[in-house]
């Protein structure tokens, strides 16, 4: 226990962000997401709270990434001027992950929200993050499949995956972990790894 309390106050405290590291980072930011990054107040006010009891915090700015590239620039900034990251879906969340406590940038995923392939005949999809419960399920109408974690909310999928999202169908179908069979991701230095493949696995059966 005294070697677990030591190693945790050797953690370095994270600090508010200063006005001038701000602007720079800004300033760094406009010229990959142009107009996609903003400082209104009433922007920064909807992105500081989603549907938990948790006091709202609003980031000191929004951005708008249209692509993981651009995910990954605005997180190496970031990274590099330790100004606190938020990725935020569409906000129905009741953990309290989205609101910006220590100040810092959010990343609003919903501009990524492409269906970019449904494979029926294997029964799975490749999606980005934005992209919602319903708009998937509205989509694989015509196919007979249905996406089946069902928070309670139009959650988006990223979001989903960030909370390992159950609901009322989890018995049957699991939660979020068990539907899902790979993803891009971007570390916290703005890497960017791939996670799982499309294989399945499956137990086999001898008669």
């Amino acid at each position: 226990m005294k070697k677990h309390l030591s190693n945790w106050h050797c953690l370095e405290p994270l600090n508010r962000p200063e006005a001038e590291t701000l602007r720079g980072l800004i300033a760094e930011l406009e010229p990959i997401l142009g107009d996609r990054i903003t400082t209104a107040a009433g922007i920064r006010e909807q992105h500081g709270h989603d549907e938990s009891w948790h006091h709202p915090a609003a980031p000191d700015a929004v951005c708008f990434p249209h692509s993981t590239e651009e995910v990954a620039a605005v997180v190496r900034a970031c990274a590099a001027h330790r100004v606190p990251v938020i990725p935020y879906g569409v906000g129905t969340s009741i953990e309290g992950q989205i609101i910006a406590e220590h100040d810092g940038i959010s990343v609003d995923l919903s501009a990524m929200n492409t269906i970019l392939d449904v494979r029926p005949e294997d029964m799975d999809a490749t999606v980005q993050p934005g992209v919602t419960r319903t708009q998937l399920n509205t989509h694989l109408r015509a196919t007979g499949l249905f996406f089946s974690v069902d928070p309670g909310a139009d959650a988006s999928m990223g979001g989903m995956a960030s909370t390992r999202a159950s609901g009322t169908n989890t018995v049957r179908y699991g939660t979020i972990r068990e539907n899902v069979l790979s993803m891009t991701v971007v570390m916290a230095d703005g890497s960017i790894v791939k996670t799982g493949t499309r294989a399945r696995w499956r137990r086999s059966t001898s008669a």
